[in-house]
């Protein structure tokens, strides 16, 4: 049984900032943590703090990690980003709530007016923590998976209109159409070039482009068909990922959206490719829709839950 803290021989738990030699003993811990949560969400190589957060802190039990909080504060973001970590025995609601309150501080730090903290809607421990703490939940994000065995039809051609891969070269037209298309969306953050390339290392051939069959360079949409033989989607098959699925608001309306996804999945399945996943804002229902559609179907959420800062 776990004794109260200030018991003797008991630990109390403690917040401070990481140091550099236990960089592998806070990915062990953010690993896990994310793994045991949201296996639907896992990212290509897996879940890296450093990756992710811009600011960190680190939650003790004497000298061992069992805990994570970590932000990420984007220029033009509309909120700072949030994620909590805890290992799988240290569950208790007193170590949630350190971790969403060190979350909170390490936002001010960084001059933050809006938190907004993601929490795997299966992870109670984390949920209870964040509504203890005064956050609203505003937004849900499904991860969803089609099943290798589902019949997708072939996509249909658009007249007008004619779907390629990217041309070398091409990351500055490819990066000014994703964020035009974006340009609205909730959560939306400007992609920067270095995130783009970073997104292509090893996967530029599957960045398909809806051009203007009469100008080659005007980009109408685009998807991102992410196929690596190296990693595995949550129900084992293959890591195959849809992404970036985008398209210019004057050419809404024609089916584009749904051609471009068909597309997306054909050049996966022509390459090996048996399951394939991706992500949704569940508040936006005319993706939500077309993805359901095809024969995705949700098994993961993450909620996000917003706070504010402001005096």
């Amino acid at each position: 049984m776990t004794q109260a803290p200030g018991s003797p021989g008991v630990r109390t738990p403690s917040l401070r900032r990481l140091l550099p030699h236990e960089a592998l003993a806070a990915q062990a811990v953010w690993e896990e943590s994310h793994l045991a949560d949201d296996p639907g969400s896992r990212p290509r190589g897996g879940w890296s703090i450093d990756a992710w957060a811009t600011r960190q802190c680190a939650l003790l039990l004497g000298e061992r990690i069992v805990g994570l909080a970590g932000i990420r504060a984007e220029p033009q973001a509309a909120a700072t980003a949030a994620r909590i970590a805890l290992a799988l025995e240290h569950r208790q609601a007193m170590n949630a709530t350190l971790l969403v309150s060190a979350c909170v501080d390490l936002a001010r730090e960084a001059h933050g007016d809006l938190l907004r903290l993601f929490v795997p809607e299966r992870a109670q421990w984390a949920v209870e923590a964040a509504r203890a703490a005064g956050f609203i939940e505003v937004r849900s994000i499904y991860h969803m998976l089609l099943p290798a065995d589902a019949h997708v039809p072939p996509p249909q051609q658009i007249r007008g209109i004619r779907i390629r891969p990217m041309h070398a070269g091409e990351e500055g037209a490819v990066l000014e159409a994703l964020n035009r298309n974006w340009a609205g969306t909730w959560d939306f953050v400007p992609i920067r070039r270095e995130m783009l390339e970073g997104d292509l290392e090893g996967q530029r051939e599957g960045m398909l482009l809806a051009v203007d069959a009469g100008n080659d360079s005007r980009i109408l949409a685009t998807c991102h068909a992410v196929f690596d033989r190296s990693d595995q989607n949550p129900d084992g098959h293959p890591r195959a990922w849809i992404s970036n699925l985008t398209v210019d608001a004057e050419q809404r309306g024609r089916g584009l959206g749904r051609t471009m996804l068909l597309a997306g999945i054909q050049y996966l399945r022509d390459r090996g490719a048996g399951s394939i996943t991706l992500g949704v804002d569940a508040g936006d229902p005319a993706p939500l829709s077309l993805y359901q559609s095809v024969g995705f179907t949700s098994i993961s959420t993450m909620q996000a839950w917003d706070k504010s800062l402001r005096s």
